[in-house]
């Protein structure tokens, strides 16, 4: 039998223990039988080898076998700079991998966000006495003291309990205190639904009671999610299936590249050597040195643009995945609502309908009063200290404390300037049987009983009903009219709650005074976010513990579209298939749902083809947080339900989940600017490399002035790309495609086909005319005077920097014209632009950069031949984009 049913002399027996406690040598035998009570990972990570895993990625592998070659052709060419471009190549990779560790390794703390919930010192009875001891000391069979805000360390079934309510917030979500009881609820089947147990990771909000334990470490409730959690994988992301995408299409163009004129070398009679040589240099000429870093620091500046916005993001890679989602699976409480009850209307029983203003739990607020009489004001004010002196909440110091439905109570009655003036005699608390509370004192000095409850529960306890005119009997034309009022209140949604009173200690025979309506107000920034969503393409799903009605009314009020609402144990009895089925065709609301459930949702989602963003606060909401494409944990959440998760919302906003997502869009579009950006540039390296090789013409580019471009030049204006803002259409496009690559065609075409030619042909422009300004003829292949060959081979070099430079302002959006965008708003580009003109300047005048990049002054008058390429490369970006967005919006 389950060890709650038991009675507790058998439960004793059955654990070999007494009220007493465990004797010392029994606790000794039992450690070393059941182990230390630690939550243990399942998968212990080796951060060295997480560290050099960073190297054996795609793309930093492509990059290493780069810099292998430019260290193979640096031994048979060893003027060319080859060694200088290796070394830099492995630096790039270096900070790569290091940057990319340590972002991770900053967020890795899952397992010590679950050690944080356990206690350090809990209270036990061994021999008789009572002892303080370390937590990981506890073994089944003792018998633990609790007592009013001790966190408990174990599972335990209770001997003993005085009015014990205990927060299981973190393993089942619910933020209301759950009543303990010495005797199980009858139907409970399961550890987590006994009344009479207590759970390692929850907490003791009142009262005191004594426990034996059943279960440590991992065998807990607690233990048991963490496992599932430990054990469930996680797929790439999009971002992270992209760069192996890019990684093969780059490594293949390169080794295509290099095959062919390997090739060609070898017929045009430059020998085999030569022809490896000019491969290998090719090759590495072809991989984008710059890509890597500035994917890596763009998602790192986007991940910090999110912070401001509230959406901490954990892992870099996810940062673009939320470009991708498709559906929003968000819980109600907190994140569509405020999760400030607030009592907003009431109903007297004399006919009085009031509405309160104000919400949360500011105690300002007027009172509006419909059908008011002469002694209307008096019967609010017995109404509110009825609901009043019925509660354990309280607000000290202006800081709410307790029940958020009994805060809604108290702060109402704050509102109305009433004075405390109740000593309370005894209390009989809510269950989930009774449906009620009453609290019995004194009001002055006359004795009161205050009851408050389920509206139907209490209407039967009732006799008599409060009139403007005196008490009357609570007949059936009574009820009838106080049903309809309910009906009235439920139909909004509220939470409605009866208020009654006797003048003697008896729940029977009661005076109903009206009903009280409660709600968790809508964040009123949740209806514009949502049409945000539907803008964008993206569905939402509510997933909550409310009930159907409840669930509904909230969905109808913030504009939430839905075709239906299905409950938890109806979700449960679908198969997996038919929850796909039904979920490929309609919307639907999921209310009463158990965390396993979410869990199924995700999956259905998930096998639908679906990129899914989940919300959860609870421990019990890891495993599905850590299931989803992007799972988020609330920042009033558990440290288990945050460290699960791939981003945390600071302040618990879906506001901030669509923001977040219009950053992941903006960053998937920034990525593919920048990387159309570098690629660009990649045209005006490689055309110079190939025309020397078969044409009589000296060298015009030199391997370390290449480097120069991808680490120095593109650098810093592509992550300035990368910071761009928002374009006007991001959320009114559909979510990124599981299948839409970065490195499209669309891509392509750009980067290589028309702005990369119009570099390299701005690249030959200005090394040929300037040769034959100066003198030379074709046919010179070797150039007497080096100074002539370093000027001849910098205005090489200024063609093609000063393309990227206007490259760079036609590549801040992808679809629109720059010319309605302003000059200034993207302050990285400004400094970017400043930094790159600096550095020209340094190469043309300082003598140290010019020795290293081989790179000598040019005179202002040769300057001219730069002038007319960067203009083109601006104007026809520019009525390219124009040309392809008529066609697009004419489709």
């Amino acid at each position: 039998m389950l060890p709650f049913k038991l009675s507790h002399e058998t439960l004793l027996h059955q654990f070999r223990t007494q009220r007493e406690g465990l004797n010392s040598s029994e606790v000794s035998k039992r450690l070393n039988e059941f182990g230390k009570n630690h939550i243990k990972t399942t998968k212990e990570k080796n951060y060295i080898y997480e560290y050099f895993k960073q190297y054996i990625e795609f793309f930093p592998i492509l990059l290493e076998i780069a810099g292998i070659l430019a260290f193979i052709a640096h031994h048979y060419q060893p003027h060319e700079g080859n060694n200088i471009l290796g070394f830099a190549i492995f630096g790039a990779v270096f900070i790569n991998a290091t940057f990319t560790f340590w972002q991770n390794f900053k967020a890795d703390k899952a397992m010590e966000a679950l050690l944080k919930l356990m206690p350090t010192i809990i209270k036990v009875r061994r021999e008789g006495t009572l002892q303080e001891i370390d937590a990981s000391e506890i073994v089944p069979g003792d018998i633990i003291i609790l007592e009013e805000g001790d966190k408990i360390a174990a599972d335990a079934v209770l001997l003993e309990a005085a009015e014990l309510y205990i927060n299981t917030s973190s393993l089942n979500g619910e933020s209301k205190p759950s009543k303990r009881e010495l005797h199980p609820n009858t139907n409970a089947n399961r550890a987590i639904e006994a009344k009479n147990m207590v759970f390692a990771g929850t907490s003791v909000v009142s009262g005191s009671g004594e426990a034996v334990v059943i279960s440590t470490a991992m065998a807990t409730e607690f233990g048991k999610i963490a496992t599932m959690t430990g054990t469930i994988e996680k797929g790439l992301t999009p971002l992270e299936k992209e760069v192996i995408n890019m990684t093969k299409i780059l490594t293949a163009l390169a080794l295509f590249a290099g095959v062919i004129f390997f090739i060609l070398g070898i017929f045009s009679d430059k020998g085999i050597l030569i022809a490896a040589i000019f491969a290998l240099s090719l090759i590495v000429a072809n991989v984008p040195e710059g890509l890597l870093p500035t994917i890596t620091l763009s998602l790192s500046l986007a991940s910090q643009r999110m912070a401001r916005r509230n959406a901490l993001i954990k892992n870099l890679a996810s940062v673009q995945t939320l470009g991708s989602v498709t559906t929003i699976c968000t819980d109600k409480t907190g994140t569509l609502t405020k999760n400030e009850m607030t009592l907003q209307e009431i109903y007297l029983t004399s006919g009085e309908e009031i509405s309160i203003s104000g919400s949360g739990y500011a105690t300002q607020g007027d009172f509006t009063i419909i059908n008011e009489k002469d002694n209307s004001k008096e019967l609010l004010k017995g109404f509110l200290e009825a609901c009043w002196f019925n509660s354990r909440a309280t607000i000290e110091e202006n800081q709410p404390i307790g029940d958020p439905t009994e805060l809604a109570l108290v702060v109402a009655a704050h509102k109305y300037n009433l004075e405390y003036r109740f000593h309370k005699i005894a209390e009989k608390p809510f269950t989930s049987e009774r449906k009620m509370m009453s609290t019995f004192g004194q009001v002055d000095s006359k004795e009161l009983l205050f009851v408050k409850g389920a509206a139907e529960i209490i209407f039967e306890k009732c006799s008599y009903y409060r009139d403007s005119d005196g008490v009357k009997p609570f007949d059936q034309n009574a009820q009838n009219t106080m049903e309809q009022a309910l009906e009235k209140l439920e139909n909004k949604a509220y939470r409605v709650l009866a208020i009654a009173i006797n003048d003697q200690n008896n729940e029977e025979n009661l005076t109903l005074l009206g009903l009280s309506a409660i709600m968790d107000v809508a964040r009123p920034e949740v209806k514009e976010a949502l049409e945000t969503c539907y803008s964008a393409g993206i569905r939402t799903i509510m997933i909550t513990g409310d009930n159907p009605n409840t669930a509904a009314a909230i969905a109808k009020q913030i504009g939430l579209r839905f075709d239906g609402v299905i409950s938890g144990d109806d979700a449960a009895a679908l198969s997996n298939e038919e929850l796909q089925k039904i979920l490929m065709e309609k919307t639907y609301i999921f209310a009463r749902m158990a965390s396993n459930q979410k869990l199924k949702v995700a999956d259905a989602l998930q096998a639908n083809g679906e990129v899914v963003a989940m919300t959860g606060d609870g421990v019990n909401d890891a495993p599905v947080l850590k299931r989803a494409d992007i799972g988020i944990a609330m920042g009033s959440g558990t440290d288990v339900a945050k460290e699960a998760s791939d981003m945390v919302l600071l302040d618990d906003n879906f506001n901030s989940i669509v923001a977040a997502i219009e950053e992941g869009r903006t960053v998937y579009f920034n990525i593919k600017k920048f990387v159309t950006y570098i690629l660009s540039s990649n045209v005006p390296e490689i055309v110079p490399y190939i025309l020397s090789f078969f044409l009589k013409i000296p060298n015009p580019l030199s391997v370390i002035q290449i480097l120069s471009i991808d680490l120095g030049s593109d650098m810093l204006p592509g992550l300035a790309l990368g910071s761009e803002k928002p374009e006007k259409n991001i959320m009114k496009r559909p979510p990124v495609g599981k299948n839409e690559k970065i490195l499209d065609w669309e891509v392509f075409k750009r980067g290589y086909f028309f702005v990369g030619i119009i570099e390299a042909s701005a690249a030959m422009f200005a090394f040929i005319t300037f040769l034959l300004a100066h003198g030379w003829q074709y046919g010179e292949i070797h150039l007497n005077d080096p100074v002539f060959h370093a000027q001849a081979m910098t205005m090489t070099l200024l063609g093609a920097v000063t393309s990227q430079l206007a490259n760079v302002w036609t590549m801040r959006s992808w679809d629109f014209n720059i010319w309605n965008m302003s000059l200034t708003s993207n302050k990285m580009l400004l400094f970017s632009n400043v930094a790159v003109f600096i550095w020209i300047w340094a190469m043309l005048n300082v003598e140290a950069i010019q020795k290293i990049f081989n790179t000598a002054y040019i005179p202002l008058s040769d300057l001219w031949i730069l002038i007319p390429f960067p203009i083109l490369v601006l104007v026809s970006h520019e009525t390219y984009k124009f040309i392809r967005l008529k066609k697009i919006q004419s489709q």
